[in-house]
């Protein structure tokens, strides 16, 4: 039996975020300046700062990204983020990465991932999450397992004389006689649930879910991302967006286990065995 690490409380309970009239700097920085006029933070951390994950107003005449060049929160700033499929990496953060100190957060209703190291961001990426029917289970897991050149043994496609039949094949339904199934290549899988759930390489589109359920990554990232996660390292699946100022606290009710995305009677934390 593998071992795991163990959930602390301080990392599986986190306080609400509240909203503050008054909170109209994040690191020195003025949110409110004359060169922002459109600029409203529509959430506020309980430190005071604006969220630069949840900045309002940046499709609007007059935006101007009020972070400096070059630094993560002028990359969320941006006013294409979320819907881009570019991605933020610090090289020198991830390098300490260890299932001690890191975390990685997959942020549904955004479609990102974002891995923090001692409470900053190390990687920020697009994903594609899965379908209606197909839902990617919010909750908090652990990897359990690596794997540079997985296959799915259930999604596919079925090869006819060799022709592709379905290329949408789900094995669960049956194999059409005289087909053989080819199963859908996962580079550098990291496993989630004993049931199939994971991160790994695929088709990403900004925005837009498309798997079965499994977290889709850029192939080029997750490549690159393979090289820093380990077993036993935590994973969060939320249903809001966390307080990057807390150093990416997540809410309890948005991590809370929904196998479904909408079962309310699981635990909040599976149990790994």
């Amino acid at each position: 039996m593998k071992k795991f690490l163990p959930f602390s409380a301080a990392a599986l309970v986190t306080a609400l975020v509240s909203c503050s009239p008054n909170a109209g700097t994040y690191g020195g920085v003025n949110v409110h300046n004359a060169q922002n006029p459109m600029l409203t933070p529509s959430l506020y951390s309980e430190t005071g700062g604006v969220n630069p994950l949840l900045i309002q107003g940046k499709d609007q005449p007059g935006y101007v990204n009020p972070f400096p060049t070059g630094t993560y929160e002028h990359f969320a700033a941006a006013p294409e983020y979320p819907k881009t499929i570019k991605h933020f990496s610090n090289p020198a953060l991830l390098s300490q990465a260890t299932p001690y100190n890191a975390k990685i957060i997959i942020c549904l209703p955004q479609q990102r991932a974002r891995m923090y190291v001692d409470g900053s961001v190390a990687y920020d990426w697009p994903v594609s999450t899965g379908t209606d029917g197909h839902e990617t289970p919010t909750g908090t897991f652990r990897i359990l397992e690596k794997g540079k050149d997985h296959k799915s043994n259930r999604y596919g496609k079925f090869v006819k004389n060799g022709k592709t039949i379905d290329s949408n094949a789900d094995t669960a339904k049956g194999i059409p006689e005289g087909a053989t199934f080819r199963p859908a290549g996962m580079p550098n899988w990291n496993r989630l649930t004993w049931d199939g759930v994971g991160i790994h390489g695929g088709k990403v589109v900004p925005g837009r879910r498309l798997s079965h359920g499994c977290i889709r990554t850029p192939y080029e990232v997750a490549a690159d991302l393979y090289k820093y996660t380990e077993v036993g390292m935590p994973v969060y699946i939320s249903a809001g967006v966390e307080d990057y100022n807390r150093g990416g606290a997540v809410r309890r009710e948005d991590v809370k286990y929904r196998p479904g995305g909408d079962n309310t009677d699981m635990p909040t934390t599976p149990v790994i065995q």
